[in-house]
């Protein structure tokens, strides 16, 4: 087999191998043909070069079912090539207009989503941790002229990757860079067989109307347009992939994940440049919907809005998708579904060391009665989570149980008093918590202590007291 155009693919491929590692030695690749010039060379290139690197190749080729006759045949071709090389032939056959009536999507949305789900299948009968991908220059130019369009952000004018991890398996595209006409030439100069897809000129399909009229009306203003717009891909792509990590690395400092909710400070956020701003929200919502694509940059700009309003302390937005971002106080908290129902619940505290699971939580109360003199006074220093009661002062049992509406909290020994729900507001206790937090009552419902925030009036230590409840509470994997 001989051909400049021939040889040259042939050291692309080489290079791309060896300063990139697109493969290794030993792979096994999928190579997905449909039976056009471009994959018909690129499973060509691949095998020439398959003994160098001791590759196995499975030829994977998908009928969608929308030509019955020309799809038939089409199959045949790629079949007997593969067979003609010695590669091992998977075909599927789907019908995609039926799937497009059942989920609703669009032809060329559907076929790829169809395409790819049997690509992925094929690479898993096979171990293969690789599939090839035929795409050029020309579809890149072709994808970013289309999102242009579609006004795309930098991540939609990154284009096509030349590799991509996608369910555990690498897509990878070595000819993104080389013109559809070289590949085009490759088959004539080899007198490789292809087809040439009827359907490439229906220009009821967006992507056909660009490449036929779009792309060659605007190439009279710049002959180099093609090139013009891969460039523009690997230019923003690479800017794009930093300010990714970037925003990655934000994610890490900032954001506290908690039972399917994100959370960050809101005195962080707004310090952050507004294009990570943007991208740490994004990023975000990727993690809590599947569709999250949905999220536009309209959507997304009035999130970072609402955070960047000052005068606000407490909102919530449905963004979509049960997707909700709500702000208490200086936390601003991003979650999906329908917010939890806790249950009230009142468990008896009796005279006795004892230690009770704090429900809806990962902490746990540890109770100790204790003998006490006046010395231990002078030696007590108290962190929020632990307080001590004069135990003959109180009437057992208590009980470590939820808020209830009209709970009131004795502020001092003489008597002042103030509604937990106000105490709450005041210490900026976010609204989503209040129902879970314990409480330590009497049996006349009297407000003992609200751990982690503040002891009540009641029960004080005095010079006469000899005995003393100790409460202290520790998170679950703590030694008690």
């Amino acid at each position: 087999m001989s051909g400049q155009t021939w040889q040259s693919l042939l050291e692309h491929v080489r290079t791309l191998v060896h300063d990139q590692q697109l493969w290794s030695s030993g792979d096994t690749i999928v190579v997905a043909v449909s039976g056009g010039a471009d994959s018909v060379v690129l499973l060509h290139v691949l095998h020439a070069l398959s003994d160098e690197y001791q590759w196995t190749l499975i030829c994977a080729h998908l009928n969608h079912g929308f030509r019955p006759e020309e799809s038939a045949q089409e199959a045949k071709v790629v079949r007997q090539i593969a067979s003609d090389l010695g590669i091992a032939f998977e075909l599927e056959e789907v019908n995609t207009p039926a799937y497009i009536e059942q989920t609703g999507q669009g032809p060329q949305e559907a076929a790829r989503t169809l395409r790819y789900d049997f690509l992925h299948r094929i690479a898993t009968k096979w171990s293969a941790h690789s599939i090839a991908l035929a795409h050029h220059l020309d579809d890149q130019a072709e994808t970013v002229l289309m999102r242009i369009l579609r006004g795309a952000g930098a991540e939609g004018l990154s284009g096509i990757k030349m590799r991509r991890t996608e369910k555990n398996v690498e897509l990878i595209r070595p000819f993104l860079r080389i013109y559809k006409t070289t590949l085009i030439r490759a088959c004539e100069e080899c007198h490789f067989g292809y087809i040439t897809d009827s359907s490439n000129l229906h220009r009821k399909y967006t992507r056909n109307r660009i490449r036929l009229d779009v792309l060659p009306f605007l190439e009279q203003f710049n002959e180099q347009l093609v090139p013009s717009l891969a460039r523009l891909a690997e230019i923003v792509g690479t800017e794009n992939d930093y300010i990714q990590e970037e925003t990655g690395t934000l994610y890490a400092e900032l954001v506290k994940e908690e039972e399917g909710s994100f959370s960050f400070e809101v005195a962080s956020f707004v310090e952050v440049h507004v294009a990570l701003q943007r991208r740490l929200i994004k990023l975000i919502l990727s993690y809590l919907s599947p569709s999250y694509e949905q999220f536009d940059f309209s959507k997304i700009e009035m999130v970072r809005g609402q955070i960047m309003k000052s005068d606000l302390t407490t909102w919530s937005l449905d963004i979509g998708d049960k997707v909700i971002c709500r702000r208490e106080y200086q936390n601003i908290q991003f979650t999906q579904g329908t917010p939890k129902l806790y249950e009230p619940y009142c468990i008896p505290i009796l005279r006795t060391n004892e230690v009770i699971s704090v429900p809806f939580s990962q902490k746990q109360l540890d109770i100790r009665l204790l003998p006490w003199s006046r010395n231990d006074s002078d030696q007590m220093e108290l962190s929020l989570e632990e307080a001590f009661f004069d135990a003959d002062l109180l009437t057992f049992p208590l009980c470590l149980r939820s808020r209830r509406p009209g709970d009131v909290f004795k502020l001092n020994e003489k008597g002042g008093t103030k509604k937990v729900k106000n105490l709450f507001i005041d210490e900026k206790i976010p609204l989503s918590q209040r129902n879970t937090l314990p409480l330590v009552a009497d049996v006349h419902g009297q407000v003992l202590w609200i751990p982690g925030i503040r002891r009540s009036g009641s029960a004080l230590i005095h010079p006469g007291t000899s005995c003393v409840v100790h409460m202290r509470q520790i998170k679950t994997e703590e030694n008690v």
